[in-house]
Formats: C-alpha cells, structure tokens, sequence
C-alpha cells in the first residue's frame, strides 16, 4: 500500500509539473500529460510482467496445498478401509466404531460414516445417524467401481468430500463370517467429509505475501524507472515546453540547455537554431523599426519646426514688411543725403532679415530655393572674407578649387548659409586653433552609390567639402548630428539648427551631405549639388536693392485687405503715391461688404492670405461668386510656392511679403492691365 501511494504521489506530481500547476483551466487538468502518459504506461507494462511472473506461483502453491491436503484425506480414507477390512475379517465391529471416532476427532476431518450400497448408515462420526438414509449418502453415490473426490461449499466454506467404495475382495467373500455372495462386488462406501479451512487460509496468506512482494517489487523498478524516465525524456520535455512557451510570450534569448544525443537532443538544438533565426530576424526588422521611427520622428520634428517657422514668418514679414516700405517712402521724400544713407542702410539690414527669415523657412521646406546658375568657386571666393572674420587667428581656413566646375543651379544667400553653418561647427570642433580646408570638386555619382546611399541619386554633381582638424565625432551622436535642436554645445552657444538648415537647404536642391570622421583625427562634410549648364559662365548677380526704377502709376481703385493696421497704412500711403484710390478693409467679411456695393468701381483686390474668421482664400472665393472676372492680388509671409496653387484659382498674382514698392507697383500695375500674374 505504501509502493502504491508513492506511485500515486510521483504521477501527481508528474502532471502537476507539466500541466502547469493547480491553476490550470478544467480541460488542462483532465488532459493526460506525456508524464503521466509514461508513468501509467511504464506502470501498467511492470504489473504486467509481475503479474505473468507471480500468478503461475500463487496458483503453483494453491495446486500444491490443495493436492497435498486431497492426499492426506484419501491416506486416512485408506486408513479407515484398512481398519474396516480387518473388523469385517475379524467380525470386530467395536474396532471398526473406534478407529472412526478416533479419526473423525481430527481437525481437518467434518465427519465419516460407512453406508451399504442403498445408502444405509453402519457406522458414523455423527450422532444419530447410525441406521438412519440420509439424502446426502445416496447423492453423494459418484462412482461404483472407483474413489470420487469433489469439493463443495457448505455454509461458505469449502470442504473436500471423498467416496470410497467396499469391494467385496477375495478375503471378504471367502470369510466364514462374510454374509454377501461372491457376485455382489461392491459392500458399500466409505463417506469422508474434510474441512479445507486451513488450507484456504494458508493460500490466502501465501496469496498476501506474493501480493506483498509484488508491490515491493513493482515499487524498486518503479523508482529508478521513474528517475531514469525522468531525466531522460520528462525533464528534456519539460525544458521544450518551456521554450515554447518563452516563444509564444516573444522571448527568444534563451536557449534550450539539452545536451543529450538522442531525438530530444536533436529537437533542442533544432529548436535553438530556429529561435537563433527568429531573434536575428526580430533584432533586424527592430532596428529596421528603429530606423523607421528616427527617420519619422525626424519627420514630425521637421515638419513641426516647419508648422512653427511658418507661423513666426509670417508676423515677422508682417514687421519686415513695414519697416522696408516706410523706409523706402522715407528715402524718396528726404534730400539729406546722411539721411539717405542711413535709411538705405536700414534697407539693406531689412533685406538680409528678409533672408534671415527664409532661411528659417527652409527648416521644413516651406519656402523653395531662388535658384539660379551659380559657380561655386566664384561664389566660395567671394564669401571667403566673411568666413575668415567667423574664426579666430588661431585657425588657418583656405580654399582649393577645382577649375573648370559645372554651374550648379542654386540659391546663392542659401549656399553660402551652409557654407557658413559648416565653417562655425568645424571652427567650434577646434577650441585650441588647427585647420578649415573648403574644397570644391566634381563626382559621377552611379548606380553601385546610389545602392549603398538609399538617399542619392545618380548623375554628375558638384561637391564643395568642409574639413578641419578638430576632435570628431564620437560614435554615439553621428546618427542625431542633423537632427533640428540637437547640440553638444554649452547652453548658449548653439541652437542645434545649424546642421539641420544646412541639410534641409541642400535637400531642396537636389542633393545631400555626407561625413566622415575620426575621434580626435577630424571631420569632413561634403556637399553635393546637381551639375548644371555646360561649364562655368557669369554669374547672375541678385537683384541691387538700391536701384532705382521709375514706378508705373495709376487712378484706378484699388481695395486693399489686411487685418494688420501697418500693412493697411504703408499699402495705402505707396498706393496713394502712384496716383490711385484705395479703400482699406481689416478682414474678409468687411472685404466682402464694401465689394458689393462697390464692386463696379474696384479695379483691383489685394488681400492677405492669412486672416482671421475668413481667410484669404475663401474670401477670394467669395468675391468670384460677386463678379466672376474680379482680379485679386494675394499677399503673404508664407512661401511663394503658394502662387502655383493660387494661379489654378485664377488668381492675378502672389506678392511675397516683406516686398519693395517697385515689386507692388509693378504687379499691381501688370494686373490691372490684364496681363498674366506673376510671382514676387
């Protein structure tokens, strides 16, 4: 009983371990595991074999008890034979009565009794038999000539009966006392009745000490079966099902530790192989995300610097916009000539906030580049003197151009703002003085490039590389360095704009940076911009702000529509100058009122983009439902790329704010007249 308890403990166990505990849902706790698969198998397969082996013993025993006891019965009944042949032959039926009651006085022996062939009772162990018939004699009549043994149960306990017949033999029938002739062959039987109690309860115990032994048995195979089963096949698939599970939950960093050669063996280590794949897999498509989400957040940032640089040009156009055109009106009105020359000062210092402003623009490309054919190293010499005022004496900055370049077509204020950005990075990289080397150059740029850098594109460029001597880059910020706002800087000195301009600048282009560096060796940036044109030529130079033109003028009115009072004042006051008539409005609702009443005398309509309650556009819209051929004018401080869209609407032209008086003197004038809109 203990070998069994034991066994039912470990198999407990065995499906506790694998079905994940107590805790496992109805199914899982009905479900047979592999374990206690096993286990009952190995178990079923060990009380089969002791059960082969021991049961031919036990029924041995039981055979050997029982044929052992039979004998004994049928020694006594010959015994009881004997002594009758002898009281018959010596007429001693005294002798006869007592060797009955002496035997019949033995444990194992019921009763005896010797009966004639009609089943008559001479003599008996029962008292009150003598003489009598009872049933059971006559029944118990098996076998005339031969001893019948037969077992029966009586009150539910087996006994063993035996019937010997009397042969009438040689000295009966030739005895002087003998009554029964020569024919007659059988005198009558000899009936004992014995108890096999003795003999059931000693198989019984033999029975118990084999079951015993078999229990004992089965438990020392068991045990080291079980141990055996255990650390070959239970605990190996207890490890795999572990790293299934590890699997399934994403964790595939760890191995399966089966050193076996077996199939459980070869399971595992195919298992680890394939974990070993997926984990390379997952960290590839992680850092594939990884990439993807720094290539998107640079995006947003991008497009958020856009959204806000956007929103400041336009106010401080708005400011620009004053400034430059009440300057301008000063200018014309005043005859002192220090007086000229400060305000034409004050025009130039305006103009180069103007491009301040859209150079903040092109942070998130909201203002595209005002190309034109450039040649670079004409451009580079004529920057080179402000460029050597940006570094101390320390640094020694030149230039090596390459002769004969293509023309490049390029923004030449935007070029020389990255030239600038890369000289004061390389000259901040140099605390303790060293080298600035601009070099320009040409590249063929092919397929095999363009395969290793997704973002190039093939096709013959101009380079211009920045390099200095100073400290480099470390290996943990080369990814960030043209991300917008990230500096190594000290507070205060750096913005982290610089980089980001620089890139968005030669972006818009047509072209990138590249970079190499070497901790403590230096730093290179390279730029390539799209050749253009067959060779070097003449530079077109910017427009000179200070020419002086001969405005066009008019009588015409005009209606213009700002909600900023000061563009409302200047716009009037440079209007009222060139001859025409101007009414004002703040917003596009008032707009809307005075051009219904007086749409038939309105000549012309300049309104700002951005205004508040209806804008710009939607006011132009509105106007067009009034007189389908009225002609508007749109100004604002966002990005002149807007004209494209604006002309789809018809609309006459875009003035890009802050604007001289010439550039509103002449679209208004070319609008009024018909001609097509153009851009400023």
């Amino acid at each position: 009983m203990y070998a069994f308890s034991s066994f039912c403990i470990i198999i407990q166990k065995s499906r506790t371990s694998l079905l994940g505990g107590e805790s496992g849902t109805m199914t899982e706790k009905l479900r047979l595991s592999l374990a206690s698969k096993l286990l009952i198998t190995s178990v079923l397969i060990i009380v089969g074999i002791t059960i082969l082996f021991w049961l031919p013993s036990i029924v041995h025993i039981q055979k050997e008890e029982l044929n052992k006891n039979i004998n004994f019965a049928e020694s006594q009944t010959d015994v009881i034979q004997r002594a009758l042949h002898y009281g018959m032959l010596t007429n001693n039926r005294e002798f006869i009565k007592q060797t009955i009651e002496s035997l019949a006085s033995m444990d194992n022996i019921l009763w005896i009794r010797i009966t004639d062939p009609e089943g008559g009772v001479h003599f008996s162990s029962v008292r009150g038999e003598t003489g009598a018939r009872p049933d059971s004699a006559i029944s118990n009549v098996r076998d005339e000539e031969g001893r019948t043994s037969m077992m029966k149960k009586v009150r539910g306990q087996r006994v063993l009966e035996i019937i010997q017949p009397i042969h009438n033999m040689h000295p009966c029938y030739t005895a002087k006392c003998h009554a029964h002739s020569k024919d007659q062959k059988i005198l009558g039987r000899i009936e004992t009745e014995y108890s096999l109690r003795s003999v059931d309860a000693y198989i019984s115990k033999q029975s118990y000490t084999l079951a015993a032994f078999g229990f004992v048995f089965i438990a020392v195979l068991f045990v080291p079966l079980y141990l055996v089963v255990q650390h070959f096949v239970l605990s190996p698939v207890v490890l795999l099902k572990e790293g299934i599970q590890r699997v399934t939950a994403g964790d595939l960093s760890h191995p399966i530790e089966i050193d076996a050669k077996d199939e459980l063996g070869m399971l595992a280590r195919s298992f680890n192989s394939m974990t070993k794949n997926l984990q390379e897999k997952s960290n590839a498509v992680t850092k594939e995300l990884d990439e993807y989400r720094t290539s998107l957040l640079h995006a947003q940032k991008m497009e958020a610097i856009g959204t806000l640089s956007a929103g400041i040009a336009h106010d401080f156009n708005n400011i620009l916009t004053g400034i430059l055109g009440y300057s301008e009106l000063a200018l014309d009105e005043t005859t002192h000539q220090p007086v000229k020359e400060h305000l034409q000062r004050v025009l130039e210092l305006t103009q180069n906030a103007t491009e301040f402003t859209k150079q903040i623009l092109l942070i998130g490309r909201k203002l595209p580049p005002a190309r034109q054919p450039t040649d670079i190293n004409r451009l580079i010499e004529e920057s080179m003197r402000m460029l050597r005022r940006m570094v101390e004496e320390n640094i020694d900055i030149r230039l090596i151009p390459r002769t004969g370049l293509h023309m490049v077509n390029a923004d030449q204020s935007q070029i020389t703002q990255v030239l600038m950005n890369l000289v004061v990075n390389a000259r901040d990289a140099m605390p303790k003085g060293g080298a600035i080397e601009i070099r320009t150059g040409e590249s063929h740029v092919d397929e095999e490039y363009c395969t290793y850098y997704a973002y190039a594109a093939q096709g013959y460029f101009v380079t211009i590389t920045v390099s200095d001597t100073g400290e480099g880059i470390s290996e943990e910020i080369k990814t960030r360095i043209f991300e917008p706002f990230f500096t190594t800087k000290v507070k205060g000195k750096g913005t982290g704009l610089g980089l980001a301009v620089s890139y968005s600048i030669i972006r818009a282009h047509g072209g990138w940076i590249n970079f190499y560096t070497e901790e403590g060796k230096g730093t290179a940036f390279t730029i390539y911009l799209p050749a253009y044109g067959p060779g070097p030529d003449t530079v077109v130079k910017s427009r000179d702000i200070s020419q002086k033109q001969a405005l066009p003028r008019g009588k015409e009115c005009i209606l213009l529509v700002d909600d900023e009072e000061v563009i409302r004042d200047l716009g009037k006051s440079i209007l009222h100058g060139l001859g025409y008539e101007v009414i004002t409005a703040a917003n596009g609702e008032e707009a809307l009122r005075i051009y219904i009443k007086r749409h038939d005398e309105i000549a012309l309509v300049i309104m700002d983009r951005v205004m508040p309650k209806i804008d710009g556009i939607e006011s132009y819209k509105l106007l067009k439902e009034v007189n389908p051929r009225v002609r508007v004018i749109i100004s604002s401080g966002y990005a002149a790329d807007e004209a494209l869209n604006l002309k789809e609407l018809g609309v006459m032209g875009f003035l890009d704010k802050p604007y001289r008086m010439a550039e509103m003197a002449n679209m208004v004038r070319r609008s009024i007249d018909g001609g097509e809109g153009e851009s400023s």
